[in-house]
């Protein structure tokens, strides 16, 4: 029996074909595990002592709390706006804020990691303002590497702080075995990374060999993803040798956000009748961002989980962090609609002018509307 060239095509895509379902079957349920794991965690939750605390939140709290957020997003977009700045590719800080909240929707409300809205960043900047790709993708590469740095040093200085808190969650011979082991994880990935060591991608290589997996040279010529992680290493180190000023800046732009971050949670735990202190601070804003960074969709279950568990053991009841992961989840959810009405706008909106253009040029005129 012969089989055909297209049949044994067929035969041989068959297997990419699967594991692409099984890429995307998982992803769903990862979000799937987050849902069971969120509604396990809200069983059993004192919701009077919860609406109640709700309740005593004024209008004017609500006011402030939408003011603090809505300040925050060109917080945390200033730092992307001034990398294009120094690349030669400036765009106006507005215009960046709208594509900030569009990628933060997608990376929101999508399966999988709180990653995966860059491409559409990338886009962005390359059709709507004619940056090359090559910029464009260096700018939110950058951009997004410098964010994870200042979100390893500041969780690393809050882990710090809660070793040696007297009602903190370690002991003591623990918090200063972590102390140690934290100081010198970020000393040396600091130190190497714009040294040109290569801590990255050096090892994501090292682990692929552990793992008996076929590990590509790290010579950046292979296209692969430890060629852009080197090349994201390259231009971060470029930008601390060539550019020393906006380097710091826009970690001090980091660092700005973050203290925003710190304020916002104060703000809405005293406005919720608990004025934290900076200890009780630090571990509901540690555990609050751990939730995100988990590979479960904007962190659903394990926020639900992990917080309410923080400020039960700080003395201050469950019903807080319930409260706070409602406040959180309706602020999340107001931003990701209104992100994702800007993504179709942006997706759709470009297709609607170019059927314009094409029906313009045949009819032999170049005189569109503006």
């Amino acid at each position: 029996m012969t089989i055909s060239p297209k049949s044994s095509v067929k035969l041989d895509s068959t297997p990419s074909a699967v594991r692409r379902a099984l890429r995307k079957s998982w992803r769903w349920l990862l979000g799937l595990s987050g849902v069971l794991l969120a509604w396990h965690a809200l069983q059993g939750v004192a919701w009077p002592a919860v609406w109640d605390l709700l309740a005593g939140i004024s209008p004017l709290a609500i006011l402030i709390i939408v003011v603090i957020n809505l300040a925050l997003i060109p917080l945390m977009t200033a730092r992307w706006w001034l990398l294009l700045k120094t690349l030669g590719s400036p765009v106006s800080l507005l215009s960046i804020c709208a594509y900030r909240t569009a990628t933060n929707a997608v990376n929101y409300l999508t399966p999988g990691p709180h990653f995966g809205g860059e491409p559409l960043s990338v886009y962005l900047l390359h059709h709507r303002h004619g940056i090359t790709l090559s910029s464009a993708a260096t700018s939110v590469a950058v951009d997004r590497l410098l964010e994870l740095l200042a979100s390893f040093v500041v969780l690393t200085l809050c882990l710090i702080n809660l070793s040696f808190a007297e009602s903190g969650p370690f002991k003591e011979n623990q918090g200063l075995f972590l102390v140690i082991a934290l100081l010198a994880v970020l000393t040396c990935t600091l130190a190497t990374l714009f040294t040109g060591g290569r801590p990255l991608s050096r090892s994501i290589f090292l682990f692929k060999r552990f793992c008996g997996k076929p590990a590509t040279s790290i010579s950046g010529q292979n296209g692969s993803l430890i060629d852009i992680i080197i090349q994201v290493e390259t231009m971060a180190e470029k930008l601390f040798r060539g550019h020393p000023y906006q380097f710091l800046l826009a970690n001090l732009l980091s660092f700005c956000h973050w203290f925003g971050v710190f304020v916002e949670f104060w703000l809405m735990s005293a406005f919720l009748g608990f004025p934290l202190s900076f200890g009780h601070l630090t571990a509901v804003v540690v555990v609050a961002r751990l939730a995100f960074l988990t590979p479960l969709p904007a962190g659903i279950g394990v926020l639900e989980s992990a917080l309410p568990w923080m400020t039960a053991t700080l003395g201050l009841g469950s019903a807080l962090g319930i409260s706070l992961c409602l406040i959180i989840r309706f602020r999340d959810l107001v931003f990701s609609l209104a992100g994702l009405g800007l993504t179709m706008k942006y997706l759709t909106c470009p297709r609607k002018l170019s059927i314009i253009s094409n029906t313009f040029r045949s009819e032999g005129t170049n005189d569109l509307p503006k």
